[in-house]
């Protein structure tokens, strides 16, 4: 009796590991130290076992800031340091302004924050594995170390990474939604700047401040499209691009209307 049923578990195993189910204790990953490494040795390291990590790194914005190594995000110890740099706060102790700020305050941001003790961060950054998607779910999706949601990848990628919880018209009705808020807001820096162009001889400190303004509200527009955060399309965008398009217009046409007095008088030949 036992013989058999040693039979059977014996034989369930090699089914299993044909198709690569159970690993072989003699093939797995040898022990690492625990540390703590440096930048460079992070690096060097992961460059003999994961060479495409290592590219995807280089070729991001990580690589060209100094000041975020790997130990930024996944600390100096080899243990927990994935679930370490898939929490929020990884990232927004470098993002914080705009950027952090739109996100924290989203639907997504929320959900994540309340849910923090309760999720398991040892999950991979795939599809269906978080109840909302973090700062890494989406910009390192699946493990890419470069920024899985930069321009340069195109929509296709980004709606692919939100249809993994949302349907695809949904998405697409979202996408085509912050592309027409991004227009309004281009319109609207546009008009700003063309006015301000026409004050010539007034380009003061206040008319510079109020150019960075626009350009300022601007990209709130855009942080609160990408992080679906209310607060930063409206209170922080496009409403106060609107106020920024007021005072512009009343400085330019106090401009307008105090310099043909200001002008120094000319005499015509003929006055004594």
């Amino acid at each position: 009796m036992l013989w058999s049923v040693f039979n059977k578990m014996r034989s369930t195993i090699w089914m299993l590991s044909i198709f690569g189910l159970v690993v072989n204790p003699a093939l797995s990953e040898e022990t690492i130290a625990p540390g703590p490494f440096t930048d460079t040795e992070c690096v060097n390291c992961h460059t003999e076992r994961n060479p495409k990590l290592i590219r995807q790194w280089r070729q991001g914005p990580h690589a060209a800031d100094p000041g975020s190594g790997c130990g930024s995000c996944h600390g100096d110890r080899h243990k927990d340091s994935n679930e370490k740099a898939r929490k929020d706060q990884s990232c927004a102790s470098c993002h914080e302004g705009p950027a952090g700020h739109s996100y924290s305050l989203s639907k997504h941001g929320v959900i994540n924050h309340l849910n923090e003790d309760r999720q398991d961060w040892n999950q991979p950054l795939q599809r269906g594995k978080y109840r909302a998607p973090t700062c890494s779910y989406c910009h390192l999706h699946n493990g890419d170390h470069g920024n899985t949601m930069a321009p340069s990848h195109g929509p296709e990628v980004r709606q692919w990474i939100c249809s993994g919880c949302h349907s695809p018209r949904y998405v697409r009705e979202q996408f085509a939604n912050g592309k027409r808020q991004l227009e309004i807001a281009d319109l609207k820096v546009k008009e700003g700047e063309e006015l301000i162009a026409s004050a010539v001889d007034m380009q003061s400190g206040a008319l510079t401040e109020l150019k960075q303004r626009l350009i300022r509200h601007r990209r709130n527009v855009l942080f609160g499209v990408g992080h679906q955060s209310p607060d930063h399309q409206w209170w922080h965008g496009q409403p106060a691009l609107d106020g920024d398009l007021i005072r512009i217009r009343e400085a330019v046409s106090e401009f307008h209307r105090k310099a043909p007095l200001e002008r120094p008088f000319s005499r015509s030949p003929g006055d004594n």
